[in-house]
């Protein structure tokens, strides 16, 4: 069993460059700059190629990305200056994470991620060795029949402060016991494919280590999905659970 995973964020992300599309690219291979498909004021015949320090976004990034092949996510380095785009409208988003840096310069492509944890978020105290099983008292206030797991801290962050009880929110990392699937209550609703890489099984998930020291959302942020959440509950919207 690995009992080297707990700490903090940082511990688990290395401070890699990334790059989500779904473009089949190899190591060596470049990504150039093109037409931005929205474009601010005055930046019209500029192109640009993005980028970002944050995996969740790049993740993001490739399952939403035109085209018809597989969501990838490259590690990459620039080979000119880059700007950080955040504040810019077009880059902006309240609901999920961008790649909000960008380059005139090409990318040039020097490995992709194939493998990473998966996580869950809770409010109970768990440890290394413990089992999270199908029909523990999930975060949706009620009783489903699969236990979730997903690969984004993101969605793990939500999970933890939507979760239902009094103690903290949690984030461990996990392994699963058995099958996964894509989870149905999130894959190809408001967006393409699985952008939360979120999943569910039947099987327990083993706890692995914990992330102790997380950025939650803001309370804008936590006020807005509440209240998302709330309004779903009024009209009868239950979660997905065959």
């Amino acid at each position: 069993m690995r009992k080297d995973i707990s700490g903090t964020m940082p511990d688990l992300r290395s401070k890699h460059l990334y790059h989500g599309t779904r473009v089949d690219l190899k190591p060596g291979d470049v990504i150039w700059p093109r037409e931005p498909s929205i474009v601010g004021e005055g930046e019209a015949m500029t192109t640009y190629v993005y980028l970002t320090p944050n995996l969740d976004a790049a993740i993001w990034e490739a399952e939403i990305a035109v085209g018809e092949g597989d969501g990838r996510v490259y590690i990459v380095e620039p080979v000119g200056l880059i700007e950080d785009a955040s504040d810019l409208t077009n880059q902006k988003s309240p609901s999920h994470p961008s790649m909000t840096w960008r380059s005139r310069e090409p990318l040039r492509v020097t490995g992709e991620i194939t493998e990473w944890p998966y996580y869950h978020g809770t409010r109970a105290d768990l440890r290394p060795g413990d089992l999270i099983k199908p029909g523990y008292t999930p975060n949706f206030g009620k009783t489903l029949t699969h236990a979730y797991l997903t690969r984004t801290l993101d969605a793990a962050t939500w999970a933890a402060e939507l979760a239902v009880g009094e103690g903290p929110g949690r984030i461990y990392v996990v392994e699963p016991t058995g099958p996964i699937e894509d989870d149905p209550n999130l894959t190809n609703k408001r967006f393409r494919g699985n952008p939360t890489k979120s999943f569910r099984s039947h099987e327990p998930l083993l706890v692995i280590g914990e992330i102790t020291n997380w950025p939650g959302h803001s309370p804008e942020a936590l006020k807005a999905m509440k209240a998302g959440l709330e309004r779903l509950k009024r009209l009868g919207v239950e979660p997905i659970n065959d």
